[in-house]
């Protein structure tokens, strides 16, 4: 009998997971464990309203309620899991050790920048993730006249629309052809690259960054690229991707090649009782029939909740099917996109009419995903369709 659960992670699927074994009746001992004392706050806003100054951190955090009766052990850096012992081992920001029993284990962990690889990271270079972290960049950013970024993903065309609204001079530097072009296509990328010209973004396409290059101070001063001149920087962010959190796991006897290994349920592969959600689990996903992890807001919500009943056994025995949702805010545009368009072999554009821009993605002839831009009702509106898996053809019917 369950009479005490771990949460190991405190931001939203951890949060959200809380929410969901009060709600389904758990009357037990909930005791929460998180490395990062400011948690849980809208991640999305990070690289978004907070970096521009637009929300301060007071509207980005969220309150945690007061009637979960969670015992919540922040700025706990978790250090391993010991599954004969059933407990979790921490330090405390103090450095004292902390082991917590449990009989059941929620893994939320989240998820980390990449670091940066370009030998000794300078000052004036950034990764960003946190609160923390959009503090440090924020006032570099107010300092400086040339970023360069390094990487062409969501994060880092969120951070460059940014940056080229504060004045700056902004270069992006992304290795394949086109921004986004292996998530989204061809025709999206060029899109979303002409939008960021057209506001004077410098994007710099097919680059490999060699090394960065420091000012007389010790400071950043550039990016070296391979085979080309330096590109001058007073402040660089690497947004090259992310790591799950899975450090204080690596002797832990769980599968944590890329997240935490689930099955269909968000059951922890090897081990009773414990599950994982949120940008750490590594899930079979029904609908696409495959391993997933997914670092989206929504996904991390729903999952975190799933995997709450899953552990107290009333969880959907089909397991958690998902249709990942996200969207990413550049220069007042939103681009949405519901599914998932890894490994898409076509892309139909559905709508192309001035501004907007909403495309379908397929593989083997089935819809995997739509996106799409200024375009909110109709990329929402092929929700249905993308968890039914229509064919392409009847796609093309419906429009």
């Amino acid at each position: 009998m369950m009479r005490q659960i771990v949460i190991a992670g405190g931001s939203n699927a951890g949060l959200s997971a809380a929410r969901e074994l009060r709600r389904a009746g758990f009357d037990g001992r909930v005791v929460l464990l998180d490395a990062d004392a400011q948690s849980p706050y809208r991640r999305p806003e990070v690289s978004k309203g907070l970096l521009s100054g637009k929300l301060d951190e007071g509207r980005v955090a969220i309150e945690w309620p007061g009637n979960l009766e969670v015992e919540r052990l922040m700025g706990h850096r978790l250090v391993r899991l010991d599954l004969g012992r059933r407990q979790v081992e921490a330090i405390r920001a103090d450095g004292g050790d902390v082991q917590v029993p449990f009989d059941g284990l929620v893994i939320a962990t989240g998820a980390r920048a990449r670091p940066v690889p370009f030998g000794p990271r300078l000052p004036g270079v950034h990764t960003l993730r946190s609160v923390e972290d959009a503090r440090g960049l924020r006032k570099d950013l107010r300092e400086a006249r040339r970023v360069v970024i390094v990487g062409g993903g969501f994060i880092g065309l969120e951070v460059a629309a940014v940056a080229a609204e504060l004045g700056q001079d902004v270069t992006v530097v992304e290795k394949d052809k086109v921004p986004l072009g292996s998530v989204l296509g061809a025709s999206f990328g060029a899109y979303v690259t002409a939008l960021h010209r057209s506001h004077g973004v410098r994007i710099v396409t097919g680059g490999s960054v060699a090394g960065l290059v420091p000012g007389p101070s010790g400071r950043v001063a550039g990016v070296r690229l391979v085979g080309g001149e330096p590109l001058a920087a007073d402040v660089v962010l690497v947004a090259i991707g992310s790591l799950p959190g899975v450090d204080w796991l690596i002797d832990s006897g769980l599968d944590v090649t890329d997240g935490v290994r689930c099955d269909r349920t968000c059951a922890v592969a090897g081990a009773d009782g414990v599950v994982a959600a949120g940008d750490v689990a590594a899930w079979w996903n029904p609908l696409y029939s495959r391993l997933m992890r997914v670092e989206h807001w929504t996904n991390a919500v729903e999952q975190g909740a799933y995997a709450a009943r899953r552990l107290l056994g009333l969880h959907d025995p089909a397991g958690f099917v998902s249709a990942p949702y996200f969207w990413s805010d550049q220069y007042g545009a939103r681009l949405q996109s519901i599914g998932s368009s890894l490994g898409h072999d076509a892309a139909l554009t559905l709508e192309s009419d001035g501004p907007k821009l909403v495309v379908a993605y397929a593989r083997a002839g089935r819809l995997l995903s739509v996106a799409g831009i200024h375009a909110s009702a109709a990329v929402m509106g092929h929700r249905s369709q993308v968890l039914s898996r229509i064919s392409i053809e009847d796609l093309e019917c419906a429009v």
